[in-house]
């Protein structure tokens, strides 16, 4: 029951957003494809549920040039997205696809995963991994360690309930307002 309610909330939530930044998301692709040129999206397979691996949609934050230091290719127009959490906005096109929720863990990179624990990797398989999720509201901005990022991402599965889903929903909302005022870096990593 409190999947399918969790399911059909993905849903709703990612059609509303998706309509509601309509205008924006078609001005971010001007701008990416006038300024940097294509491709507008970033895509990157990633771990899902049960393991099946999929591609992430983002918005290019980085030029197509080549950079020893990936620092040096984020664009000024990606670092406002960055930033603002906009170029997480075509991930909303994979919650439709049930490749992701708006809830949980962040998908990892194969090459990431690979370095978690067996049983630690499945259990975060076990849900359908996030656009945000518990590690993403306490991120502070600061380098940190693989472990601490699955440590929150294990108590949010202990823990996952209609409640907690939309809880983090909402802290997710005051987390960008109040990093975007203060000029931090973007919430989701």
């Amino acid at each position: 029951m409190t999947e399918n309610i969790i399911r059909v909330s993905d849903i709703l939530i990612s059609i509303l957003l998706l309509v509601f930044f309509l205008p924006i998301i078609i001005l971010i692709s001007i701008l990416i494809l006038v300024i940097d040129g294509k491709p507008i999206l970033y895509k990157q397979i990633r771990v899902g549920y049960f393991g099946r691996r999929f591609k992430i949609f983002k918005f290019r934050t980085m030029s197509n040039n080549v950079f020893k230091n990936d620092n040096l290719r984020l664009t000024p127009l990606g670092k406002i997205l960055r930033k603002t959490s906009l170029d997480e906005l075509p991930q909303l096109i994979n919650v439709l696809k049930q490749d992701m929720s708006i809830v949980g863990p962040r998908p990892l990179p194969i090459s990431i995963e690979k370095k978690i624990n067996k049983s630690v990797k499945t259990k975060r398989r076990m849900v359908l991994p996030g656009i945000t999720g518990l590690s993403q509201i306490n991120y502070t901005g600061k380098n940190r360690k693989l472990s601490e990022k699955v440590h929150l991402d294990l108590k949010f599965i202990e823990e996952k309930n209609i409640y907690k889903y939309f809880q983090i929903l909402l802290i997710t909302l005051f987390v960008v307002i109040i990093r975007f005022i203060k000029n931090k870096s973007s919430i989701i990593k």
